[in-house]
């Protein structure tokens, strides 16, 4: 079986090119590839064997700032930008009018785009209800989810990411596990009708409380159910529900490491959640001190990761930050996601 590249600077990372053959790949007797140094003359080496199971055994990993960061604000575009060489944007938060603006500037920037629901952002907007018992709310979420993918249609979006399940700070007599289940199910299926139909994957984020709908087995039960469906794991919120339900954030990242395809990268704690919203990540923040263990969570993902992923830094303007923290937070990040492992925080 052979992985489908994207890129041919993508083959030379999967293979390891240094100095010298790389890691699964071989010479023949050929010498006229012993000078070989770039993915392309390997590849063109008819006495090259490349062993794809190596290759096969990693996939891309990309980069990607989410507007959240300046919200709504247009002018600050360039800004977001500066402060990675980012090559992915994840868009939300813009008004119908304004939309067309951050596009033209985003393709101008040569960026590839995902887009997170409400887009454009809705007058009116309160927590996602995919589970919720009233199917008015229910349906205005699905409506709301409908556009977005419409307009990601329109401008050619890779992905359209949506919030599950209903946010529910108590239990509700009239509901029960398997009731806020089975209504995850109807508006699940009604989400991957549309992602089939557009060509587009609809990507489900997790959010909490939800004292019905937390465990991994009931987020699993629906990606089994739903293989056109595509899994967010939003670090901030897997904390902050870990406390909440009182679980293991670790064993939830690795049992849907397998379904995972974006990975929204923030840090929380209870109260930083309620005073700033997501807090840009930096090595600072130890878990010991009531943070997000980002450096294990990510390692759980990775070590059981099956598809290609796109690692969104996922930030709220509130948070005190400057650039230099930004940028010290973002390359520790990337620094773990490439193998090189948490930087010390001495």
């Amino acid at each position: 079986m052979w992985l489908k590249l994207r890129h041919l600077d993508m083959v030379q990372a999967l293979i390891g090119i240094r100095a010298g053959t790389p890691r699964g790949v071989s010479r023949g007797s050929d010498t006229s590839c012993e000078t070989a140094t770039r993915a392309d003359e390997y590849l063109g080496c008819p006495s090259v064997i490349v062993d794809m199971a190596v290759i096969e055994s990693r996939h891309m990993i990309e980069f990607s700032i989410s507007t959240s960061l300046i919200r709504g604000e247009a002018s600050r575009l360039q800004h977001l930008f500066s402060l990675s060489d980012f090559k992915k944007v994840e868009i939300g938060f813009y008004v119908e009018e304004t939309l067309p603006l951050v596009m033209n500037l985003v393709m101008k920037q040569g960026l590839s785009y995902g887009f997170h629901d409400p887009l454009p952002r809705l007058p009116t907007y309160d927590y996602p209800f995919l589970t919720d018992s009233d199917e008015e709310k229910r349906w205005r979420t699905l409506d709301s989810m409908y556009r977005t993918m419409e307009t990601a249609v329109t401008y050619g979006a890779e992905y359209v990411i949506g919030h599950i399940p209903s946010v529910i700070w108590e239990p509700r007599p009239a509901l029960s596990d398997a009731r806020v289940v089975e209504l995850a199910h109807n508006s699940c299926s009604q989400l991957s009708n549309w992602s089939r139909e557009s060509g587009i994957p609809f990507v489900l984020e997790n959010v909490g409380p939800n004292p019905y709908f937390f465990h991994f087995d009931a987020f699993v039960g629906i990606m089994r159910a739903f293989p056109d469906l595509e899994f967010c794991l939003d670090i901030g919120h897997l904390h902050l529900m870990s406390i909440y339900a009182g679980f293991n954030s670790l064993e939830f990242a690795s049992a849907m490491a397998p379904y995972t395809t974006i990975v929204h990268i923030y840090n929380a704690t209870p109260e930083m959640y309620r005073k700033y919203h997501h807090v840009p990540a930096h090595p600072s923040q130890l878990p010991q001190d009531g943070w997000a263990d980002i450096a294990g969570i990510l390692g759980c993902v990775l070590d059981g990761q099956q598809n290609d992923l796109t690692l969104v830094f996922e930030y709220s303007p509130q948070y005190p930050a400057d650039d230099q923290y930004l940028r010290e937070g973002i390359d520790w990040v990337k620094g773990v996601a490439r193998g090189g492992g948490p930087i010390s925080r001495e």
